[in-house]
């Protein structure tokens, strides 16, 4: 049985040797706890998710794969891409600590425009998304409504 056992073991190794899993350090839900925890040490009240606007944060990050602005690769400005969103947070993270949850939330915390829409009181939902592009760099979105 321990002859199998570490057969096993070092079948399952060198498999991951061959085939290394891409860990991904960021996460839409700890994201959102991030944001939350934020306005609620201001009084207001949390964010939901809104399977729509999540969709539209997926098309937004893959977008600001090609083009990393508010403005779309197509030259729209951010909101023509539904009637759904009311605002946009972007984030663009070129390594493992940029990605973290807690670093999206920060960046967009010490930025007055950012915190804005984080802590705007008539935004009740939102939408997260993260494309992952071949070159290693994230892109990570956030749409309000």
């Amino acid at each position: 049985m321990k002859k199998v056992f570490k057969f096993l073991l070092i079948l399952l190794m060198g498999t991951a040797m061959l085939n290394p899993m891409k860990v991904k350090a960021t996460n839409p839900d700890d994201v959102l706890a991030y944001m939350n925890a934020e306005r609620s040490a201001a009084g207001l009240p949390s964010f939901t998710v809104d399977d729509t606007l999540s969709d539209i944060a997926a098309v937004r990050a893959v977008e600001c794969s090609t083009r990393f602005s508010h403005i779309r690769p197509n030259g729209k400005a951010w909101y023509t891409v539904s009637s759904s969103t009311n605002g946009e947070n972007l984030a663009h993270a070129v390594n493992s600590n940029q990605q973290k949850p807690e670093n999206v939330v920060l960046a967009w915390m010490l930025s007055p425009t950012h915190k804005a829409n984080v802590m705007r009181e008539t935004f009740s939902s939102v939408g997260i998304a993260y494309y992952y592009s071949d070159n290693g760099e994230t892109y990570i979105v956030c749409e309000f409504r």
